[in-house]
């Protein structure tokens, strides 16, 4: 078995991130091609973007070989095997062209020679191979006392015609014997500008020259040395010269030129040779194959973080209590998504403890504040009607009255509140309204505010559960040393023993990291899922499909009852959701300030807790302010926190602002934008119980 190594000498400096092997598109190779039949050298003609390399293959004799196929060929490349796609041979391909420059001694000694009807006939046969994608330019002679033409830098005395049509290229072949013939013989003038003619062709096929003369050249300004030479700077060339040179013995100079430029010599000893020899060359230009090879797609696959946490934390929640009712435009009437009782009946085993989520919380505020003032009797309320100031509730004072009223009957005739401890105000705007001339303010403006002195009534709504909270919501893959330019599409499949719990897909190559989303809203299945597996599957640009070695994240599931078995203690989260700013305020106050004092007191309770102090606002106005204001009020918390903890606050207190970025709730109605004006404060620490 034989084989031929191409050597690309191009550099391309190009450094594409991830990219650990090249690909041949960029120029940059070392490809080997094997036969697989002995006694056959293959040859490679031209290596081509896509994975796709022109070749052409000989038997021992320098006979080409016809009829091979995907099991004939093999390709290596820096210790890599590819995958023989298709082979087609040259004359099949839609998209690989030829560059084809015939040179034709079209000198008076033709018509001489009776030879111009049997020439012309070869010719026709070459011709019947061209396809449209083909590049074919005619070289012919001009007499000396004609104008010459200037190419490459020298004065040639020729007529080129360009074509990718075989009957135009015929008919300026059949002008050059019939009306053009010359009494001149400018061999190596007519070589010199064939040579200049395919040196410009691009290199996306064979360059394939075909000299045809009937007499040593005895007119031209240029030597064979010249020519010669000029043909060393076209790079690979197929030359196949037809001597019809009188006599037996082939030319010397056409023997050199064949020979050194990969191609042959031809002898056609008489006219009637002619026809058979360009059958021959036409055969010769068409030996070439396309093959088309993809190498398997490598590389390494990494997973931040390989291990996932998922562990069951008891949850103290202090959320706030929001003593807003909202209404809709012109309307007195309370509507969903506030919960309402349908009489006495159902109020009892009330319990505010059993609801988590601040707004499930916050739509049952009626229910709360009934319940509230049942087991404070002496307690009393006041409630504040209010309306927009605009548009159609423009002045309207009984349509904020007839808001509290409806409030004080709800709790009247489903708590059983006695109307004297419930007292109504009407008024138009709040006294701390949202801006009026934002829909989002005129909205927040229409309520019905709930106010008292005592702290019972308005007092945080406290809930303790088992909650279960994952390190990481958020898989990072991180792709190294693939090709990229192999890839044409991946997928990216996450799973567990439950089945699928993610998946991705793109286009080209992965990027430097895929952010791969976990399912968190049932962290309990996911956790009893097991492990999870990262598989990630590519597709080459042939069209294959190739698995990578699959990636393992390990899941460590820690409940409660582990942590209380090995005497670690049971890892506890005290969260304070405090509604302490009004509308672009920052100031804490006074009924704020007083839950900020004990919650201060319960961090100095636990001298190893940690605890973060986070402001947050809602989504009205510029992001930059935003952010400004929340780290106002974050601030104003943690000096209140601070002064009440005392030494080494710095240690255990850490404060932020996020402004409107990770808001707590969307923003889309008025209580959740009210909800997100707020600083949370978040302790951390393991309890014995």
């Amino acid at each position: 078995m034989r084989s031929f190594v191409f050597r690309s000498a191009a550099l391309v400096a190009v450094i594409v991130a991830c990219l650990a092997l090249s690909a041949l598109a960029a120029g940059l190779s070392d490809l080997q091609i094997q036969s697989t039949t002995p006694g056959t050298s293959v040859e490679v003609e031209r290596v081509l973007g896509g994975g796709k390399v022109v070749v052409r293959a000989v038997d021992a004799e320098n006979k080409p070989l016809f009829g091979l196929g995907v099991s004939d060929f093999g390709i290596t490349q820096a210790g890599r095997t590819a995958k023989i796609v298709s082979v087609e041979p040259l004359s099949q391909s839609q998209d690989v062209p030829r560059h084809i420059v015939m040179v034709l001694d079209n000198s008076f000694s033709m018509k001489e020679r009776k030879a111009i009807k049997p020439l012309l006939e070869g010719v026709r046969e070459v011709l019947k191979t061209v396809r449209p994608i083909d590049d074919v330019q005619m070289v012919v002679f001009i007499s000396a006392s004609a104008k010459p033409v200037n190419m490459g830098g020298r004065n040639l005395h020729v007529q080129t015609f360009k074509s990718n049509q075989p009957a135009a290229l015929q008919d300026f072949t059949n002008k050059a014997y019939h009306e053009g013939l010359t009494d001149t013989t400018v061999l190596y003038e007519g070589m010199l500008a064939g040579l200049d003619l395919i040196k410009k062709t691009p290199d996306t096929g064979p360059k394939i020259m075909v000299v045809f003369s009937d007499g040593e050249d005895v007119n031209s300004a240029f030597t064979r040395e010249d020519v010669l030479k000029a043909a060393k700077g076209v790079g690979r060339l197929n030359a196949f010269a037809i001597d019809y040179m009188p006599g037996p013995q082939t030319d010397k100079f056409l023997t050199a030129f064949a020979t050194q430029n990969r191609g042959q010599i031809l002898k056609a000893e008489g006219e009637s040779k002619l026809v058979p020899i360009f059958q021959s060359v036409a055969s010769k230009m068409s030996y070439f194959y396309v093959i088309n090879y993809a190498f398997p797609i490598t590389g390494k696959l990494a997973v931040v973080p390989d291990t996932v946490t998922i562990e069951e934390v008891k949850t103290i929640d202090s959320s706030p209590l929001l003593g807003h009712i909202y209404f809709a435009e012109g309307s007195s009437k309370i509507s969903s998504p506030y919960v309402l009782l349908a009489g006495p009946g159902e109020t009892a085993g009330f319990d505010e403890q059993k609801f988590r989520d601040t707004l499930e919380k916050y739509y049952q505020v009626l229910n709360i504040i009934g319940k509230r003032l049942t087991d404070k009797p002496e307690a009393t309320i006041t409630l504040v009607g209010c309306n927009s100031d605009t548009g159609k509730e423009k002045g309207k004072k009984k349509l904020s009255t007839q808001r509290a009223e409806v409030v004080k009957n709800y709790l009247q005739t489903v708590w059983n509140i006695d109307p004297k401890r419930m007292s109504i105000e009407a008024r138009n705007l709040p006294g701390m309204p949202s801006v009026s001339r934002l829909k989002e303010g005129q909205a927040e403006n229409r309520r019905v505010e709930i106010r008292s002195t005592d702290m019972a009534i308005m007092a945080p709504i406290r809930s303790t559960y088992l909650a279960t909270w994952i390190d990481t919501p958020v898989l990072k893959l991180r792709p190294s040393e693939i090709a990229q330019r192999e890839v044409a599409s991946w997928k990216l499949t996450a799973t567990n023993s439950s089945g699928k719990l993610s998946e991705l897909e793109g286009k080209g190559a992965p990027g430097q990291e895929v952010q791969v989303p976990l399912p968190t809203k049932d962290l309990q299945a996911l956790a009893a899922g097991g492990d999870i597996t990262l598989n990630v599957e590519a597709k080459d640009n042939k069209g294959q499909n190739v698995v990578l070695n699959p990636i393992l994240v390990k899941v460590n599931f820690i409940q409660t009852s582990q942590r209380l078995a090995q005497k670690e203690g049971q890892k506890v989260q005290e969260k304070y959701a405090l509604i302490l700013f009004d509308y672009n305020k920052d100031t804490i106050s006074a009924l704020n300030q007083e839950i900020v004092k004990r919650v201060a007191a319960r961090i100095k309770e636990l001298p190893k807790a940690t605890a973060e102090v986070v402001g947050h606002t809602d989504n009205i106005g510029k992001e930059a302010y935003n952010l400004k204001l929340s780290e106002r009020r974050a601030l104003a918390v943690y000096k209140q926190l601070a002064a009440a903890y005392g030494k080494d606050a710095k240690e255990h207190i850490h404060y932020k602002g996020v402004g409107p970025k990770s808001p707590l709730y969307d923003n889309t109605t008025p209580e959740a934008r009210s909800f997100n004006r707020t600083v949370t404060i978040t302790m951390d620490y393991l309890s014995a119980e």
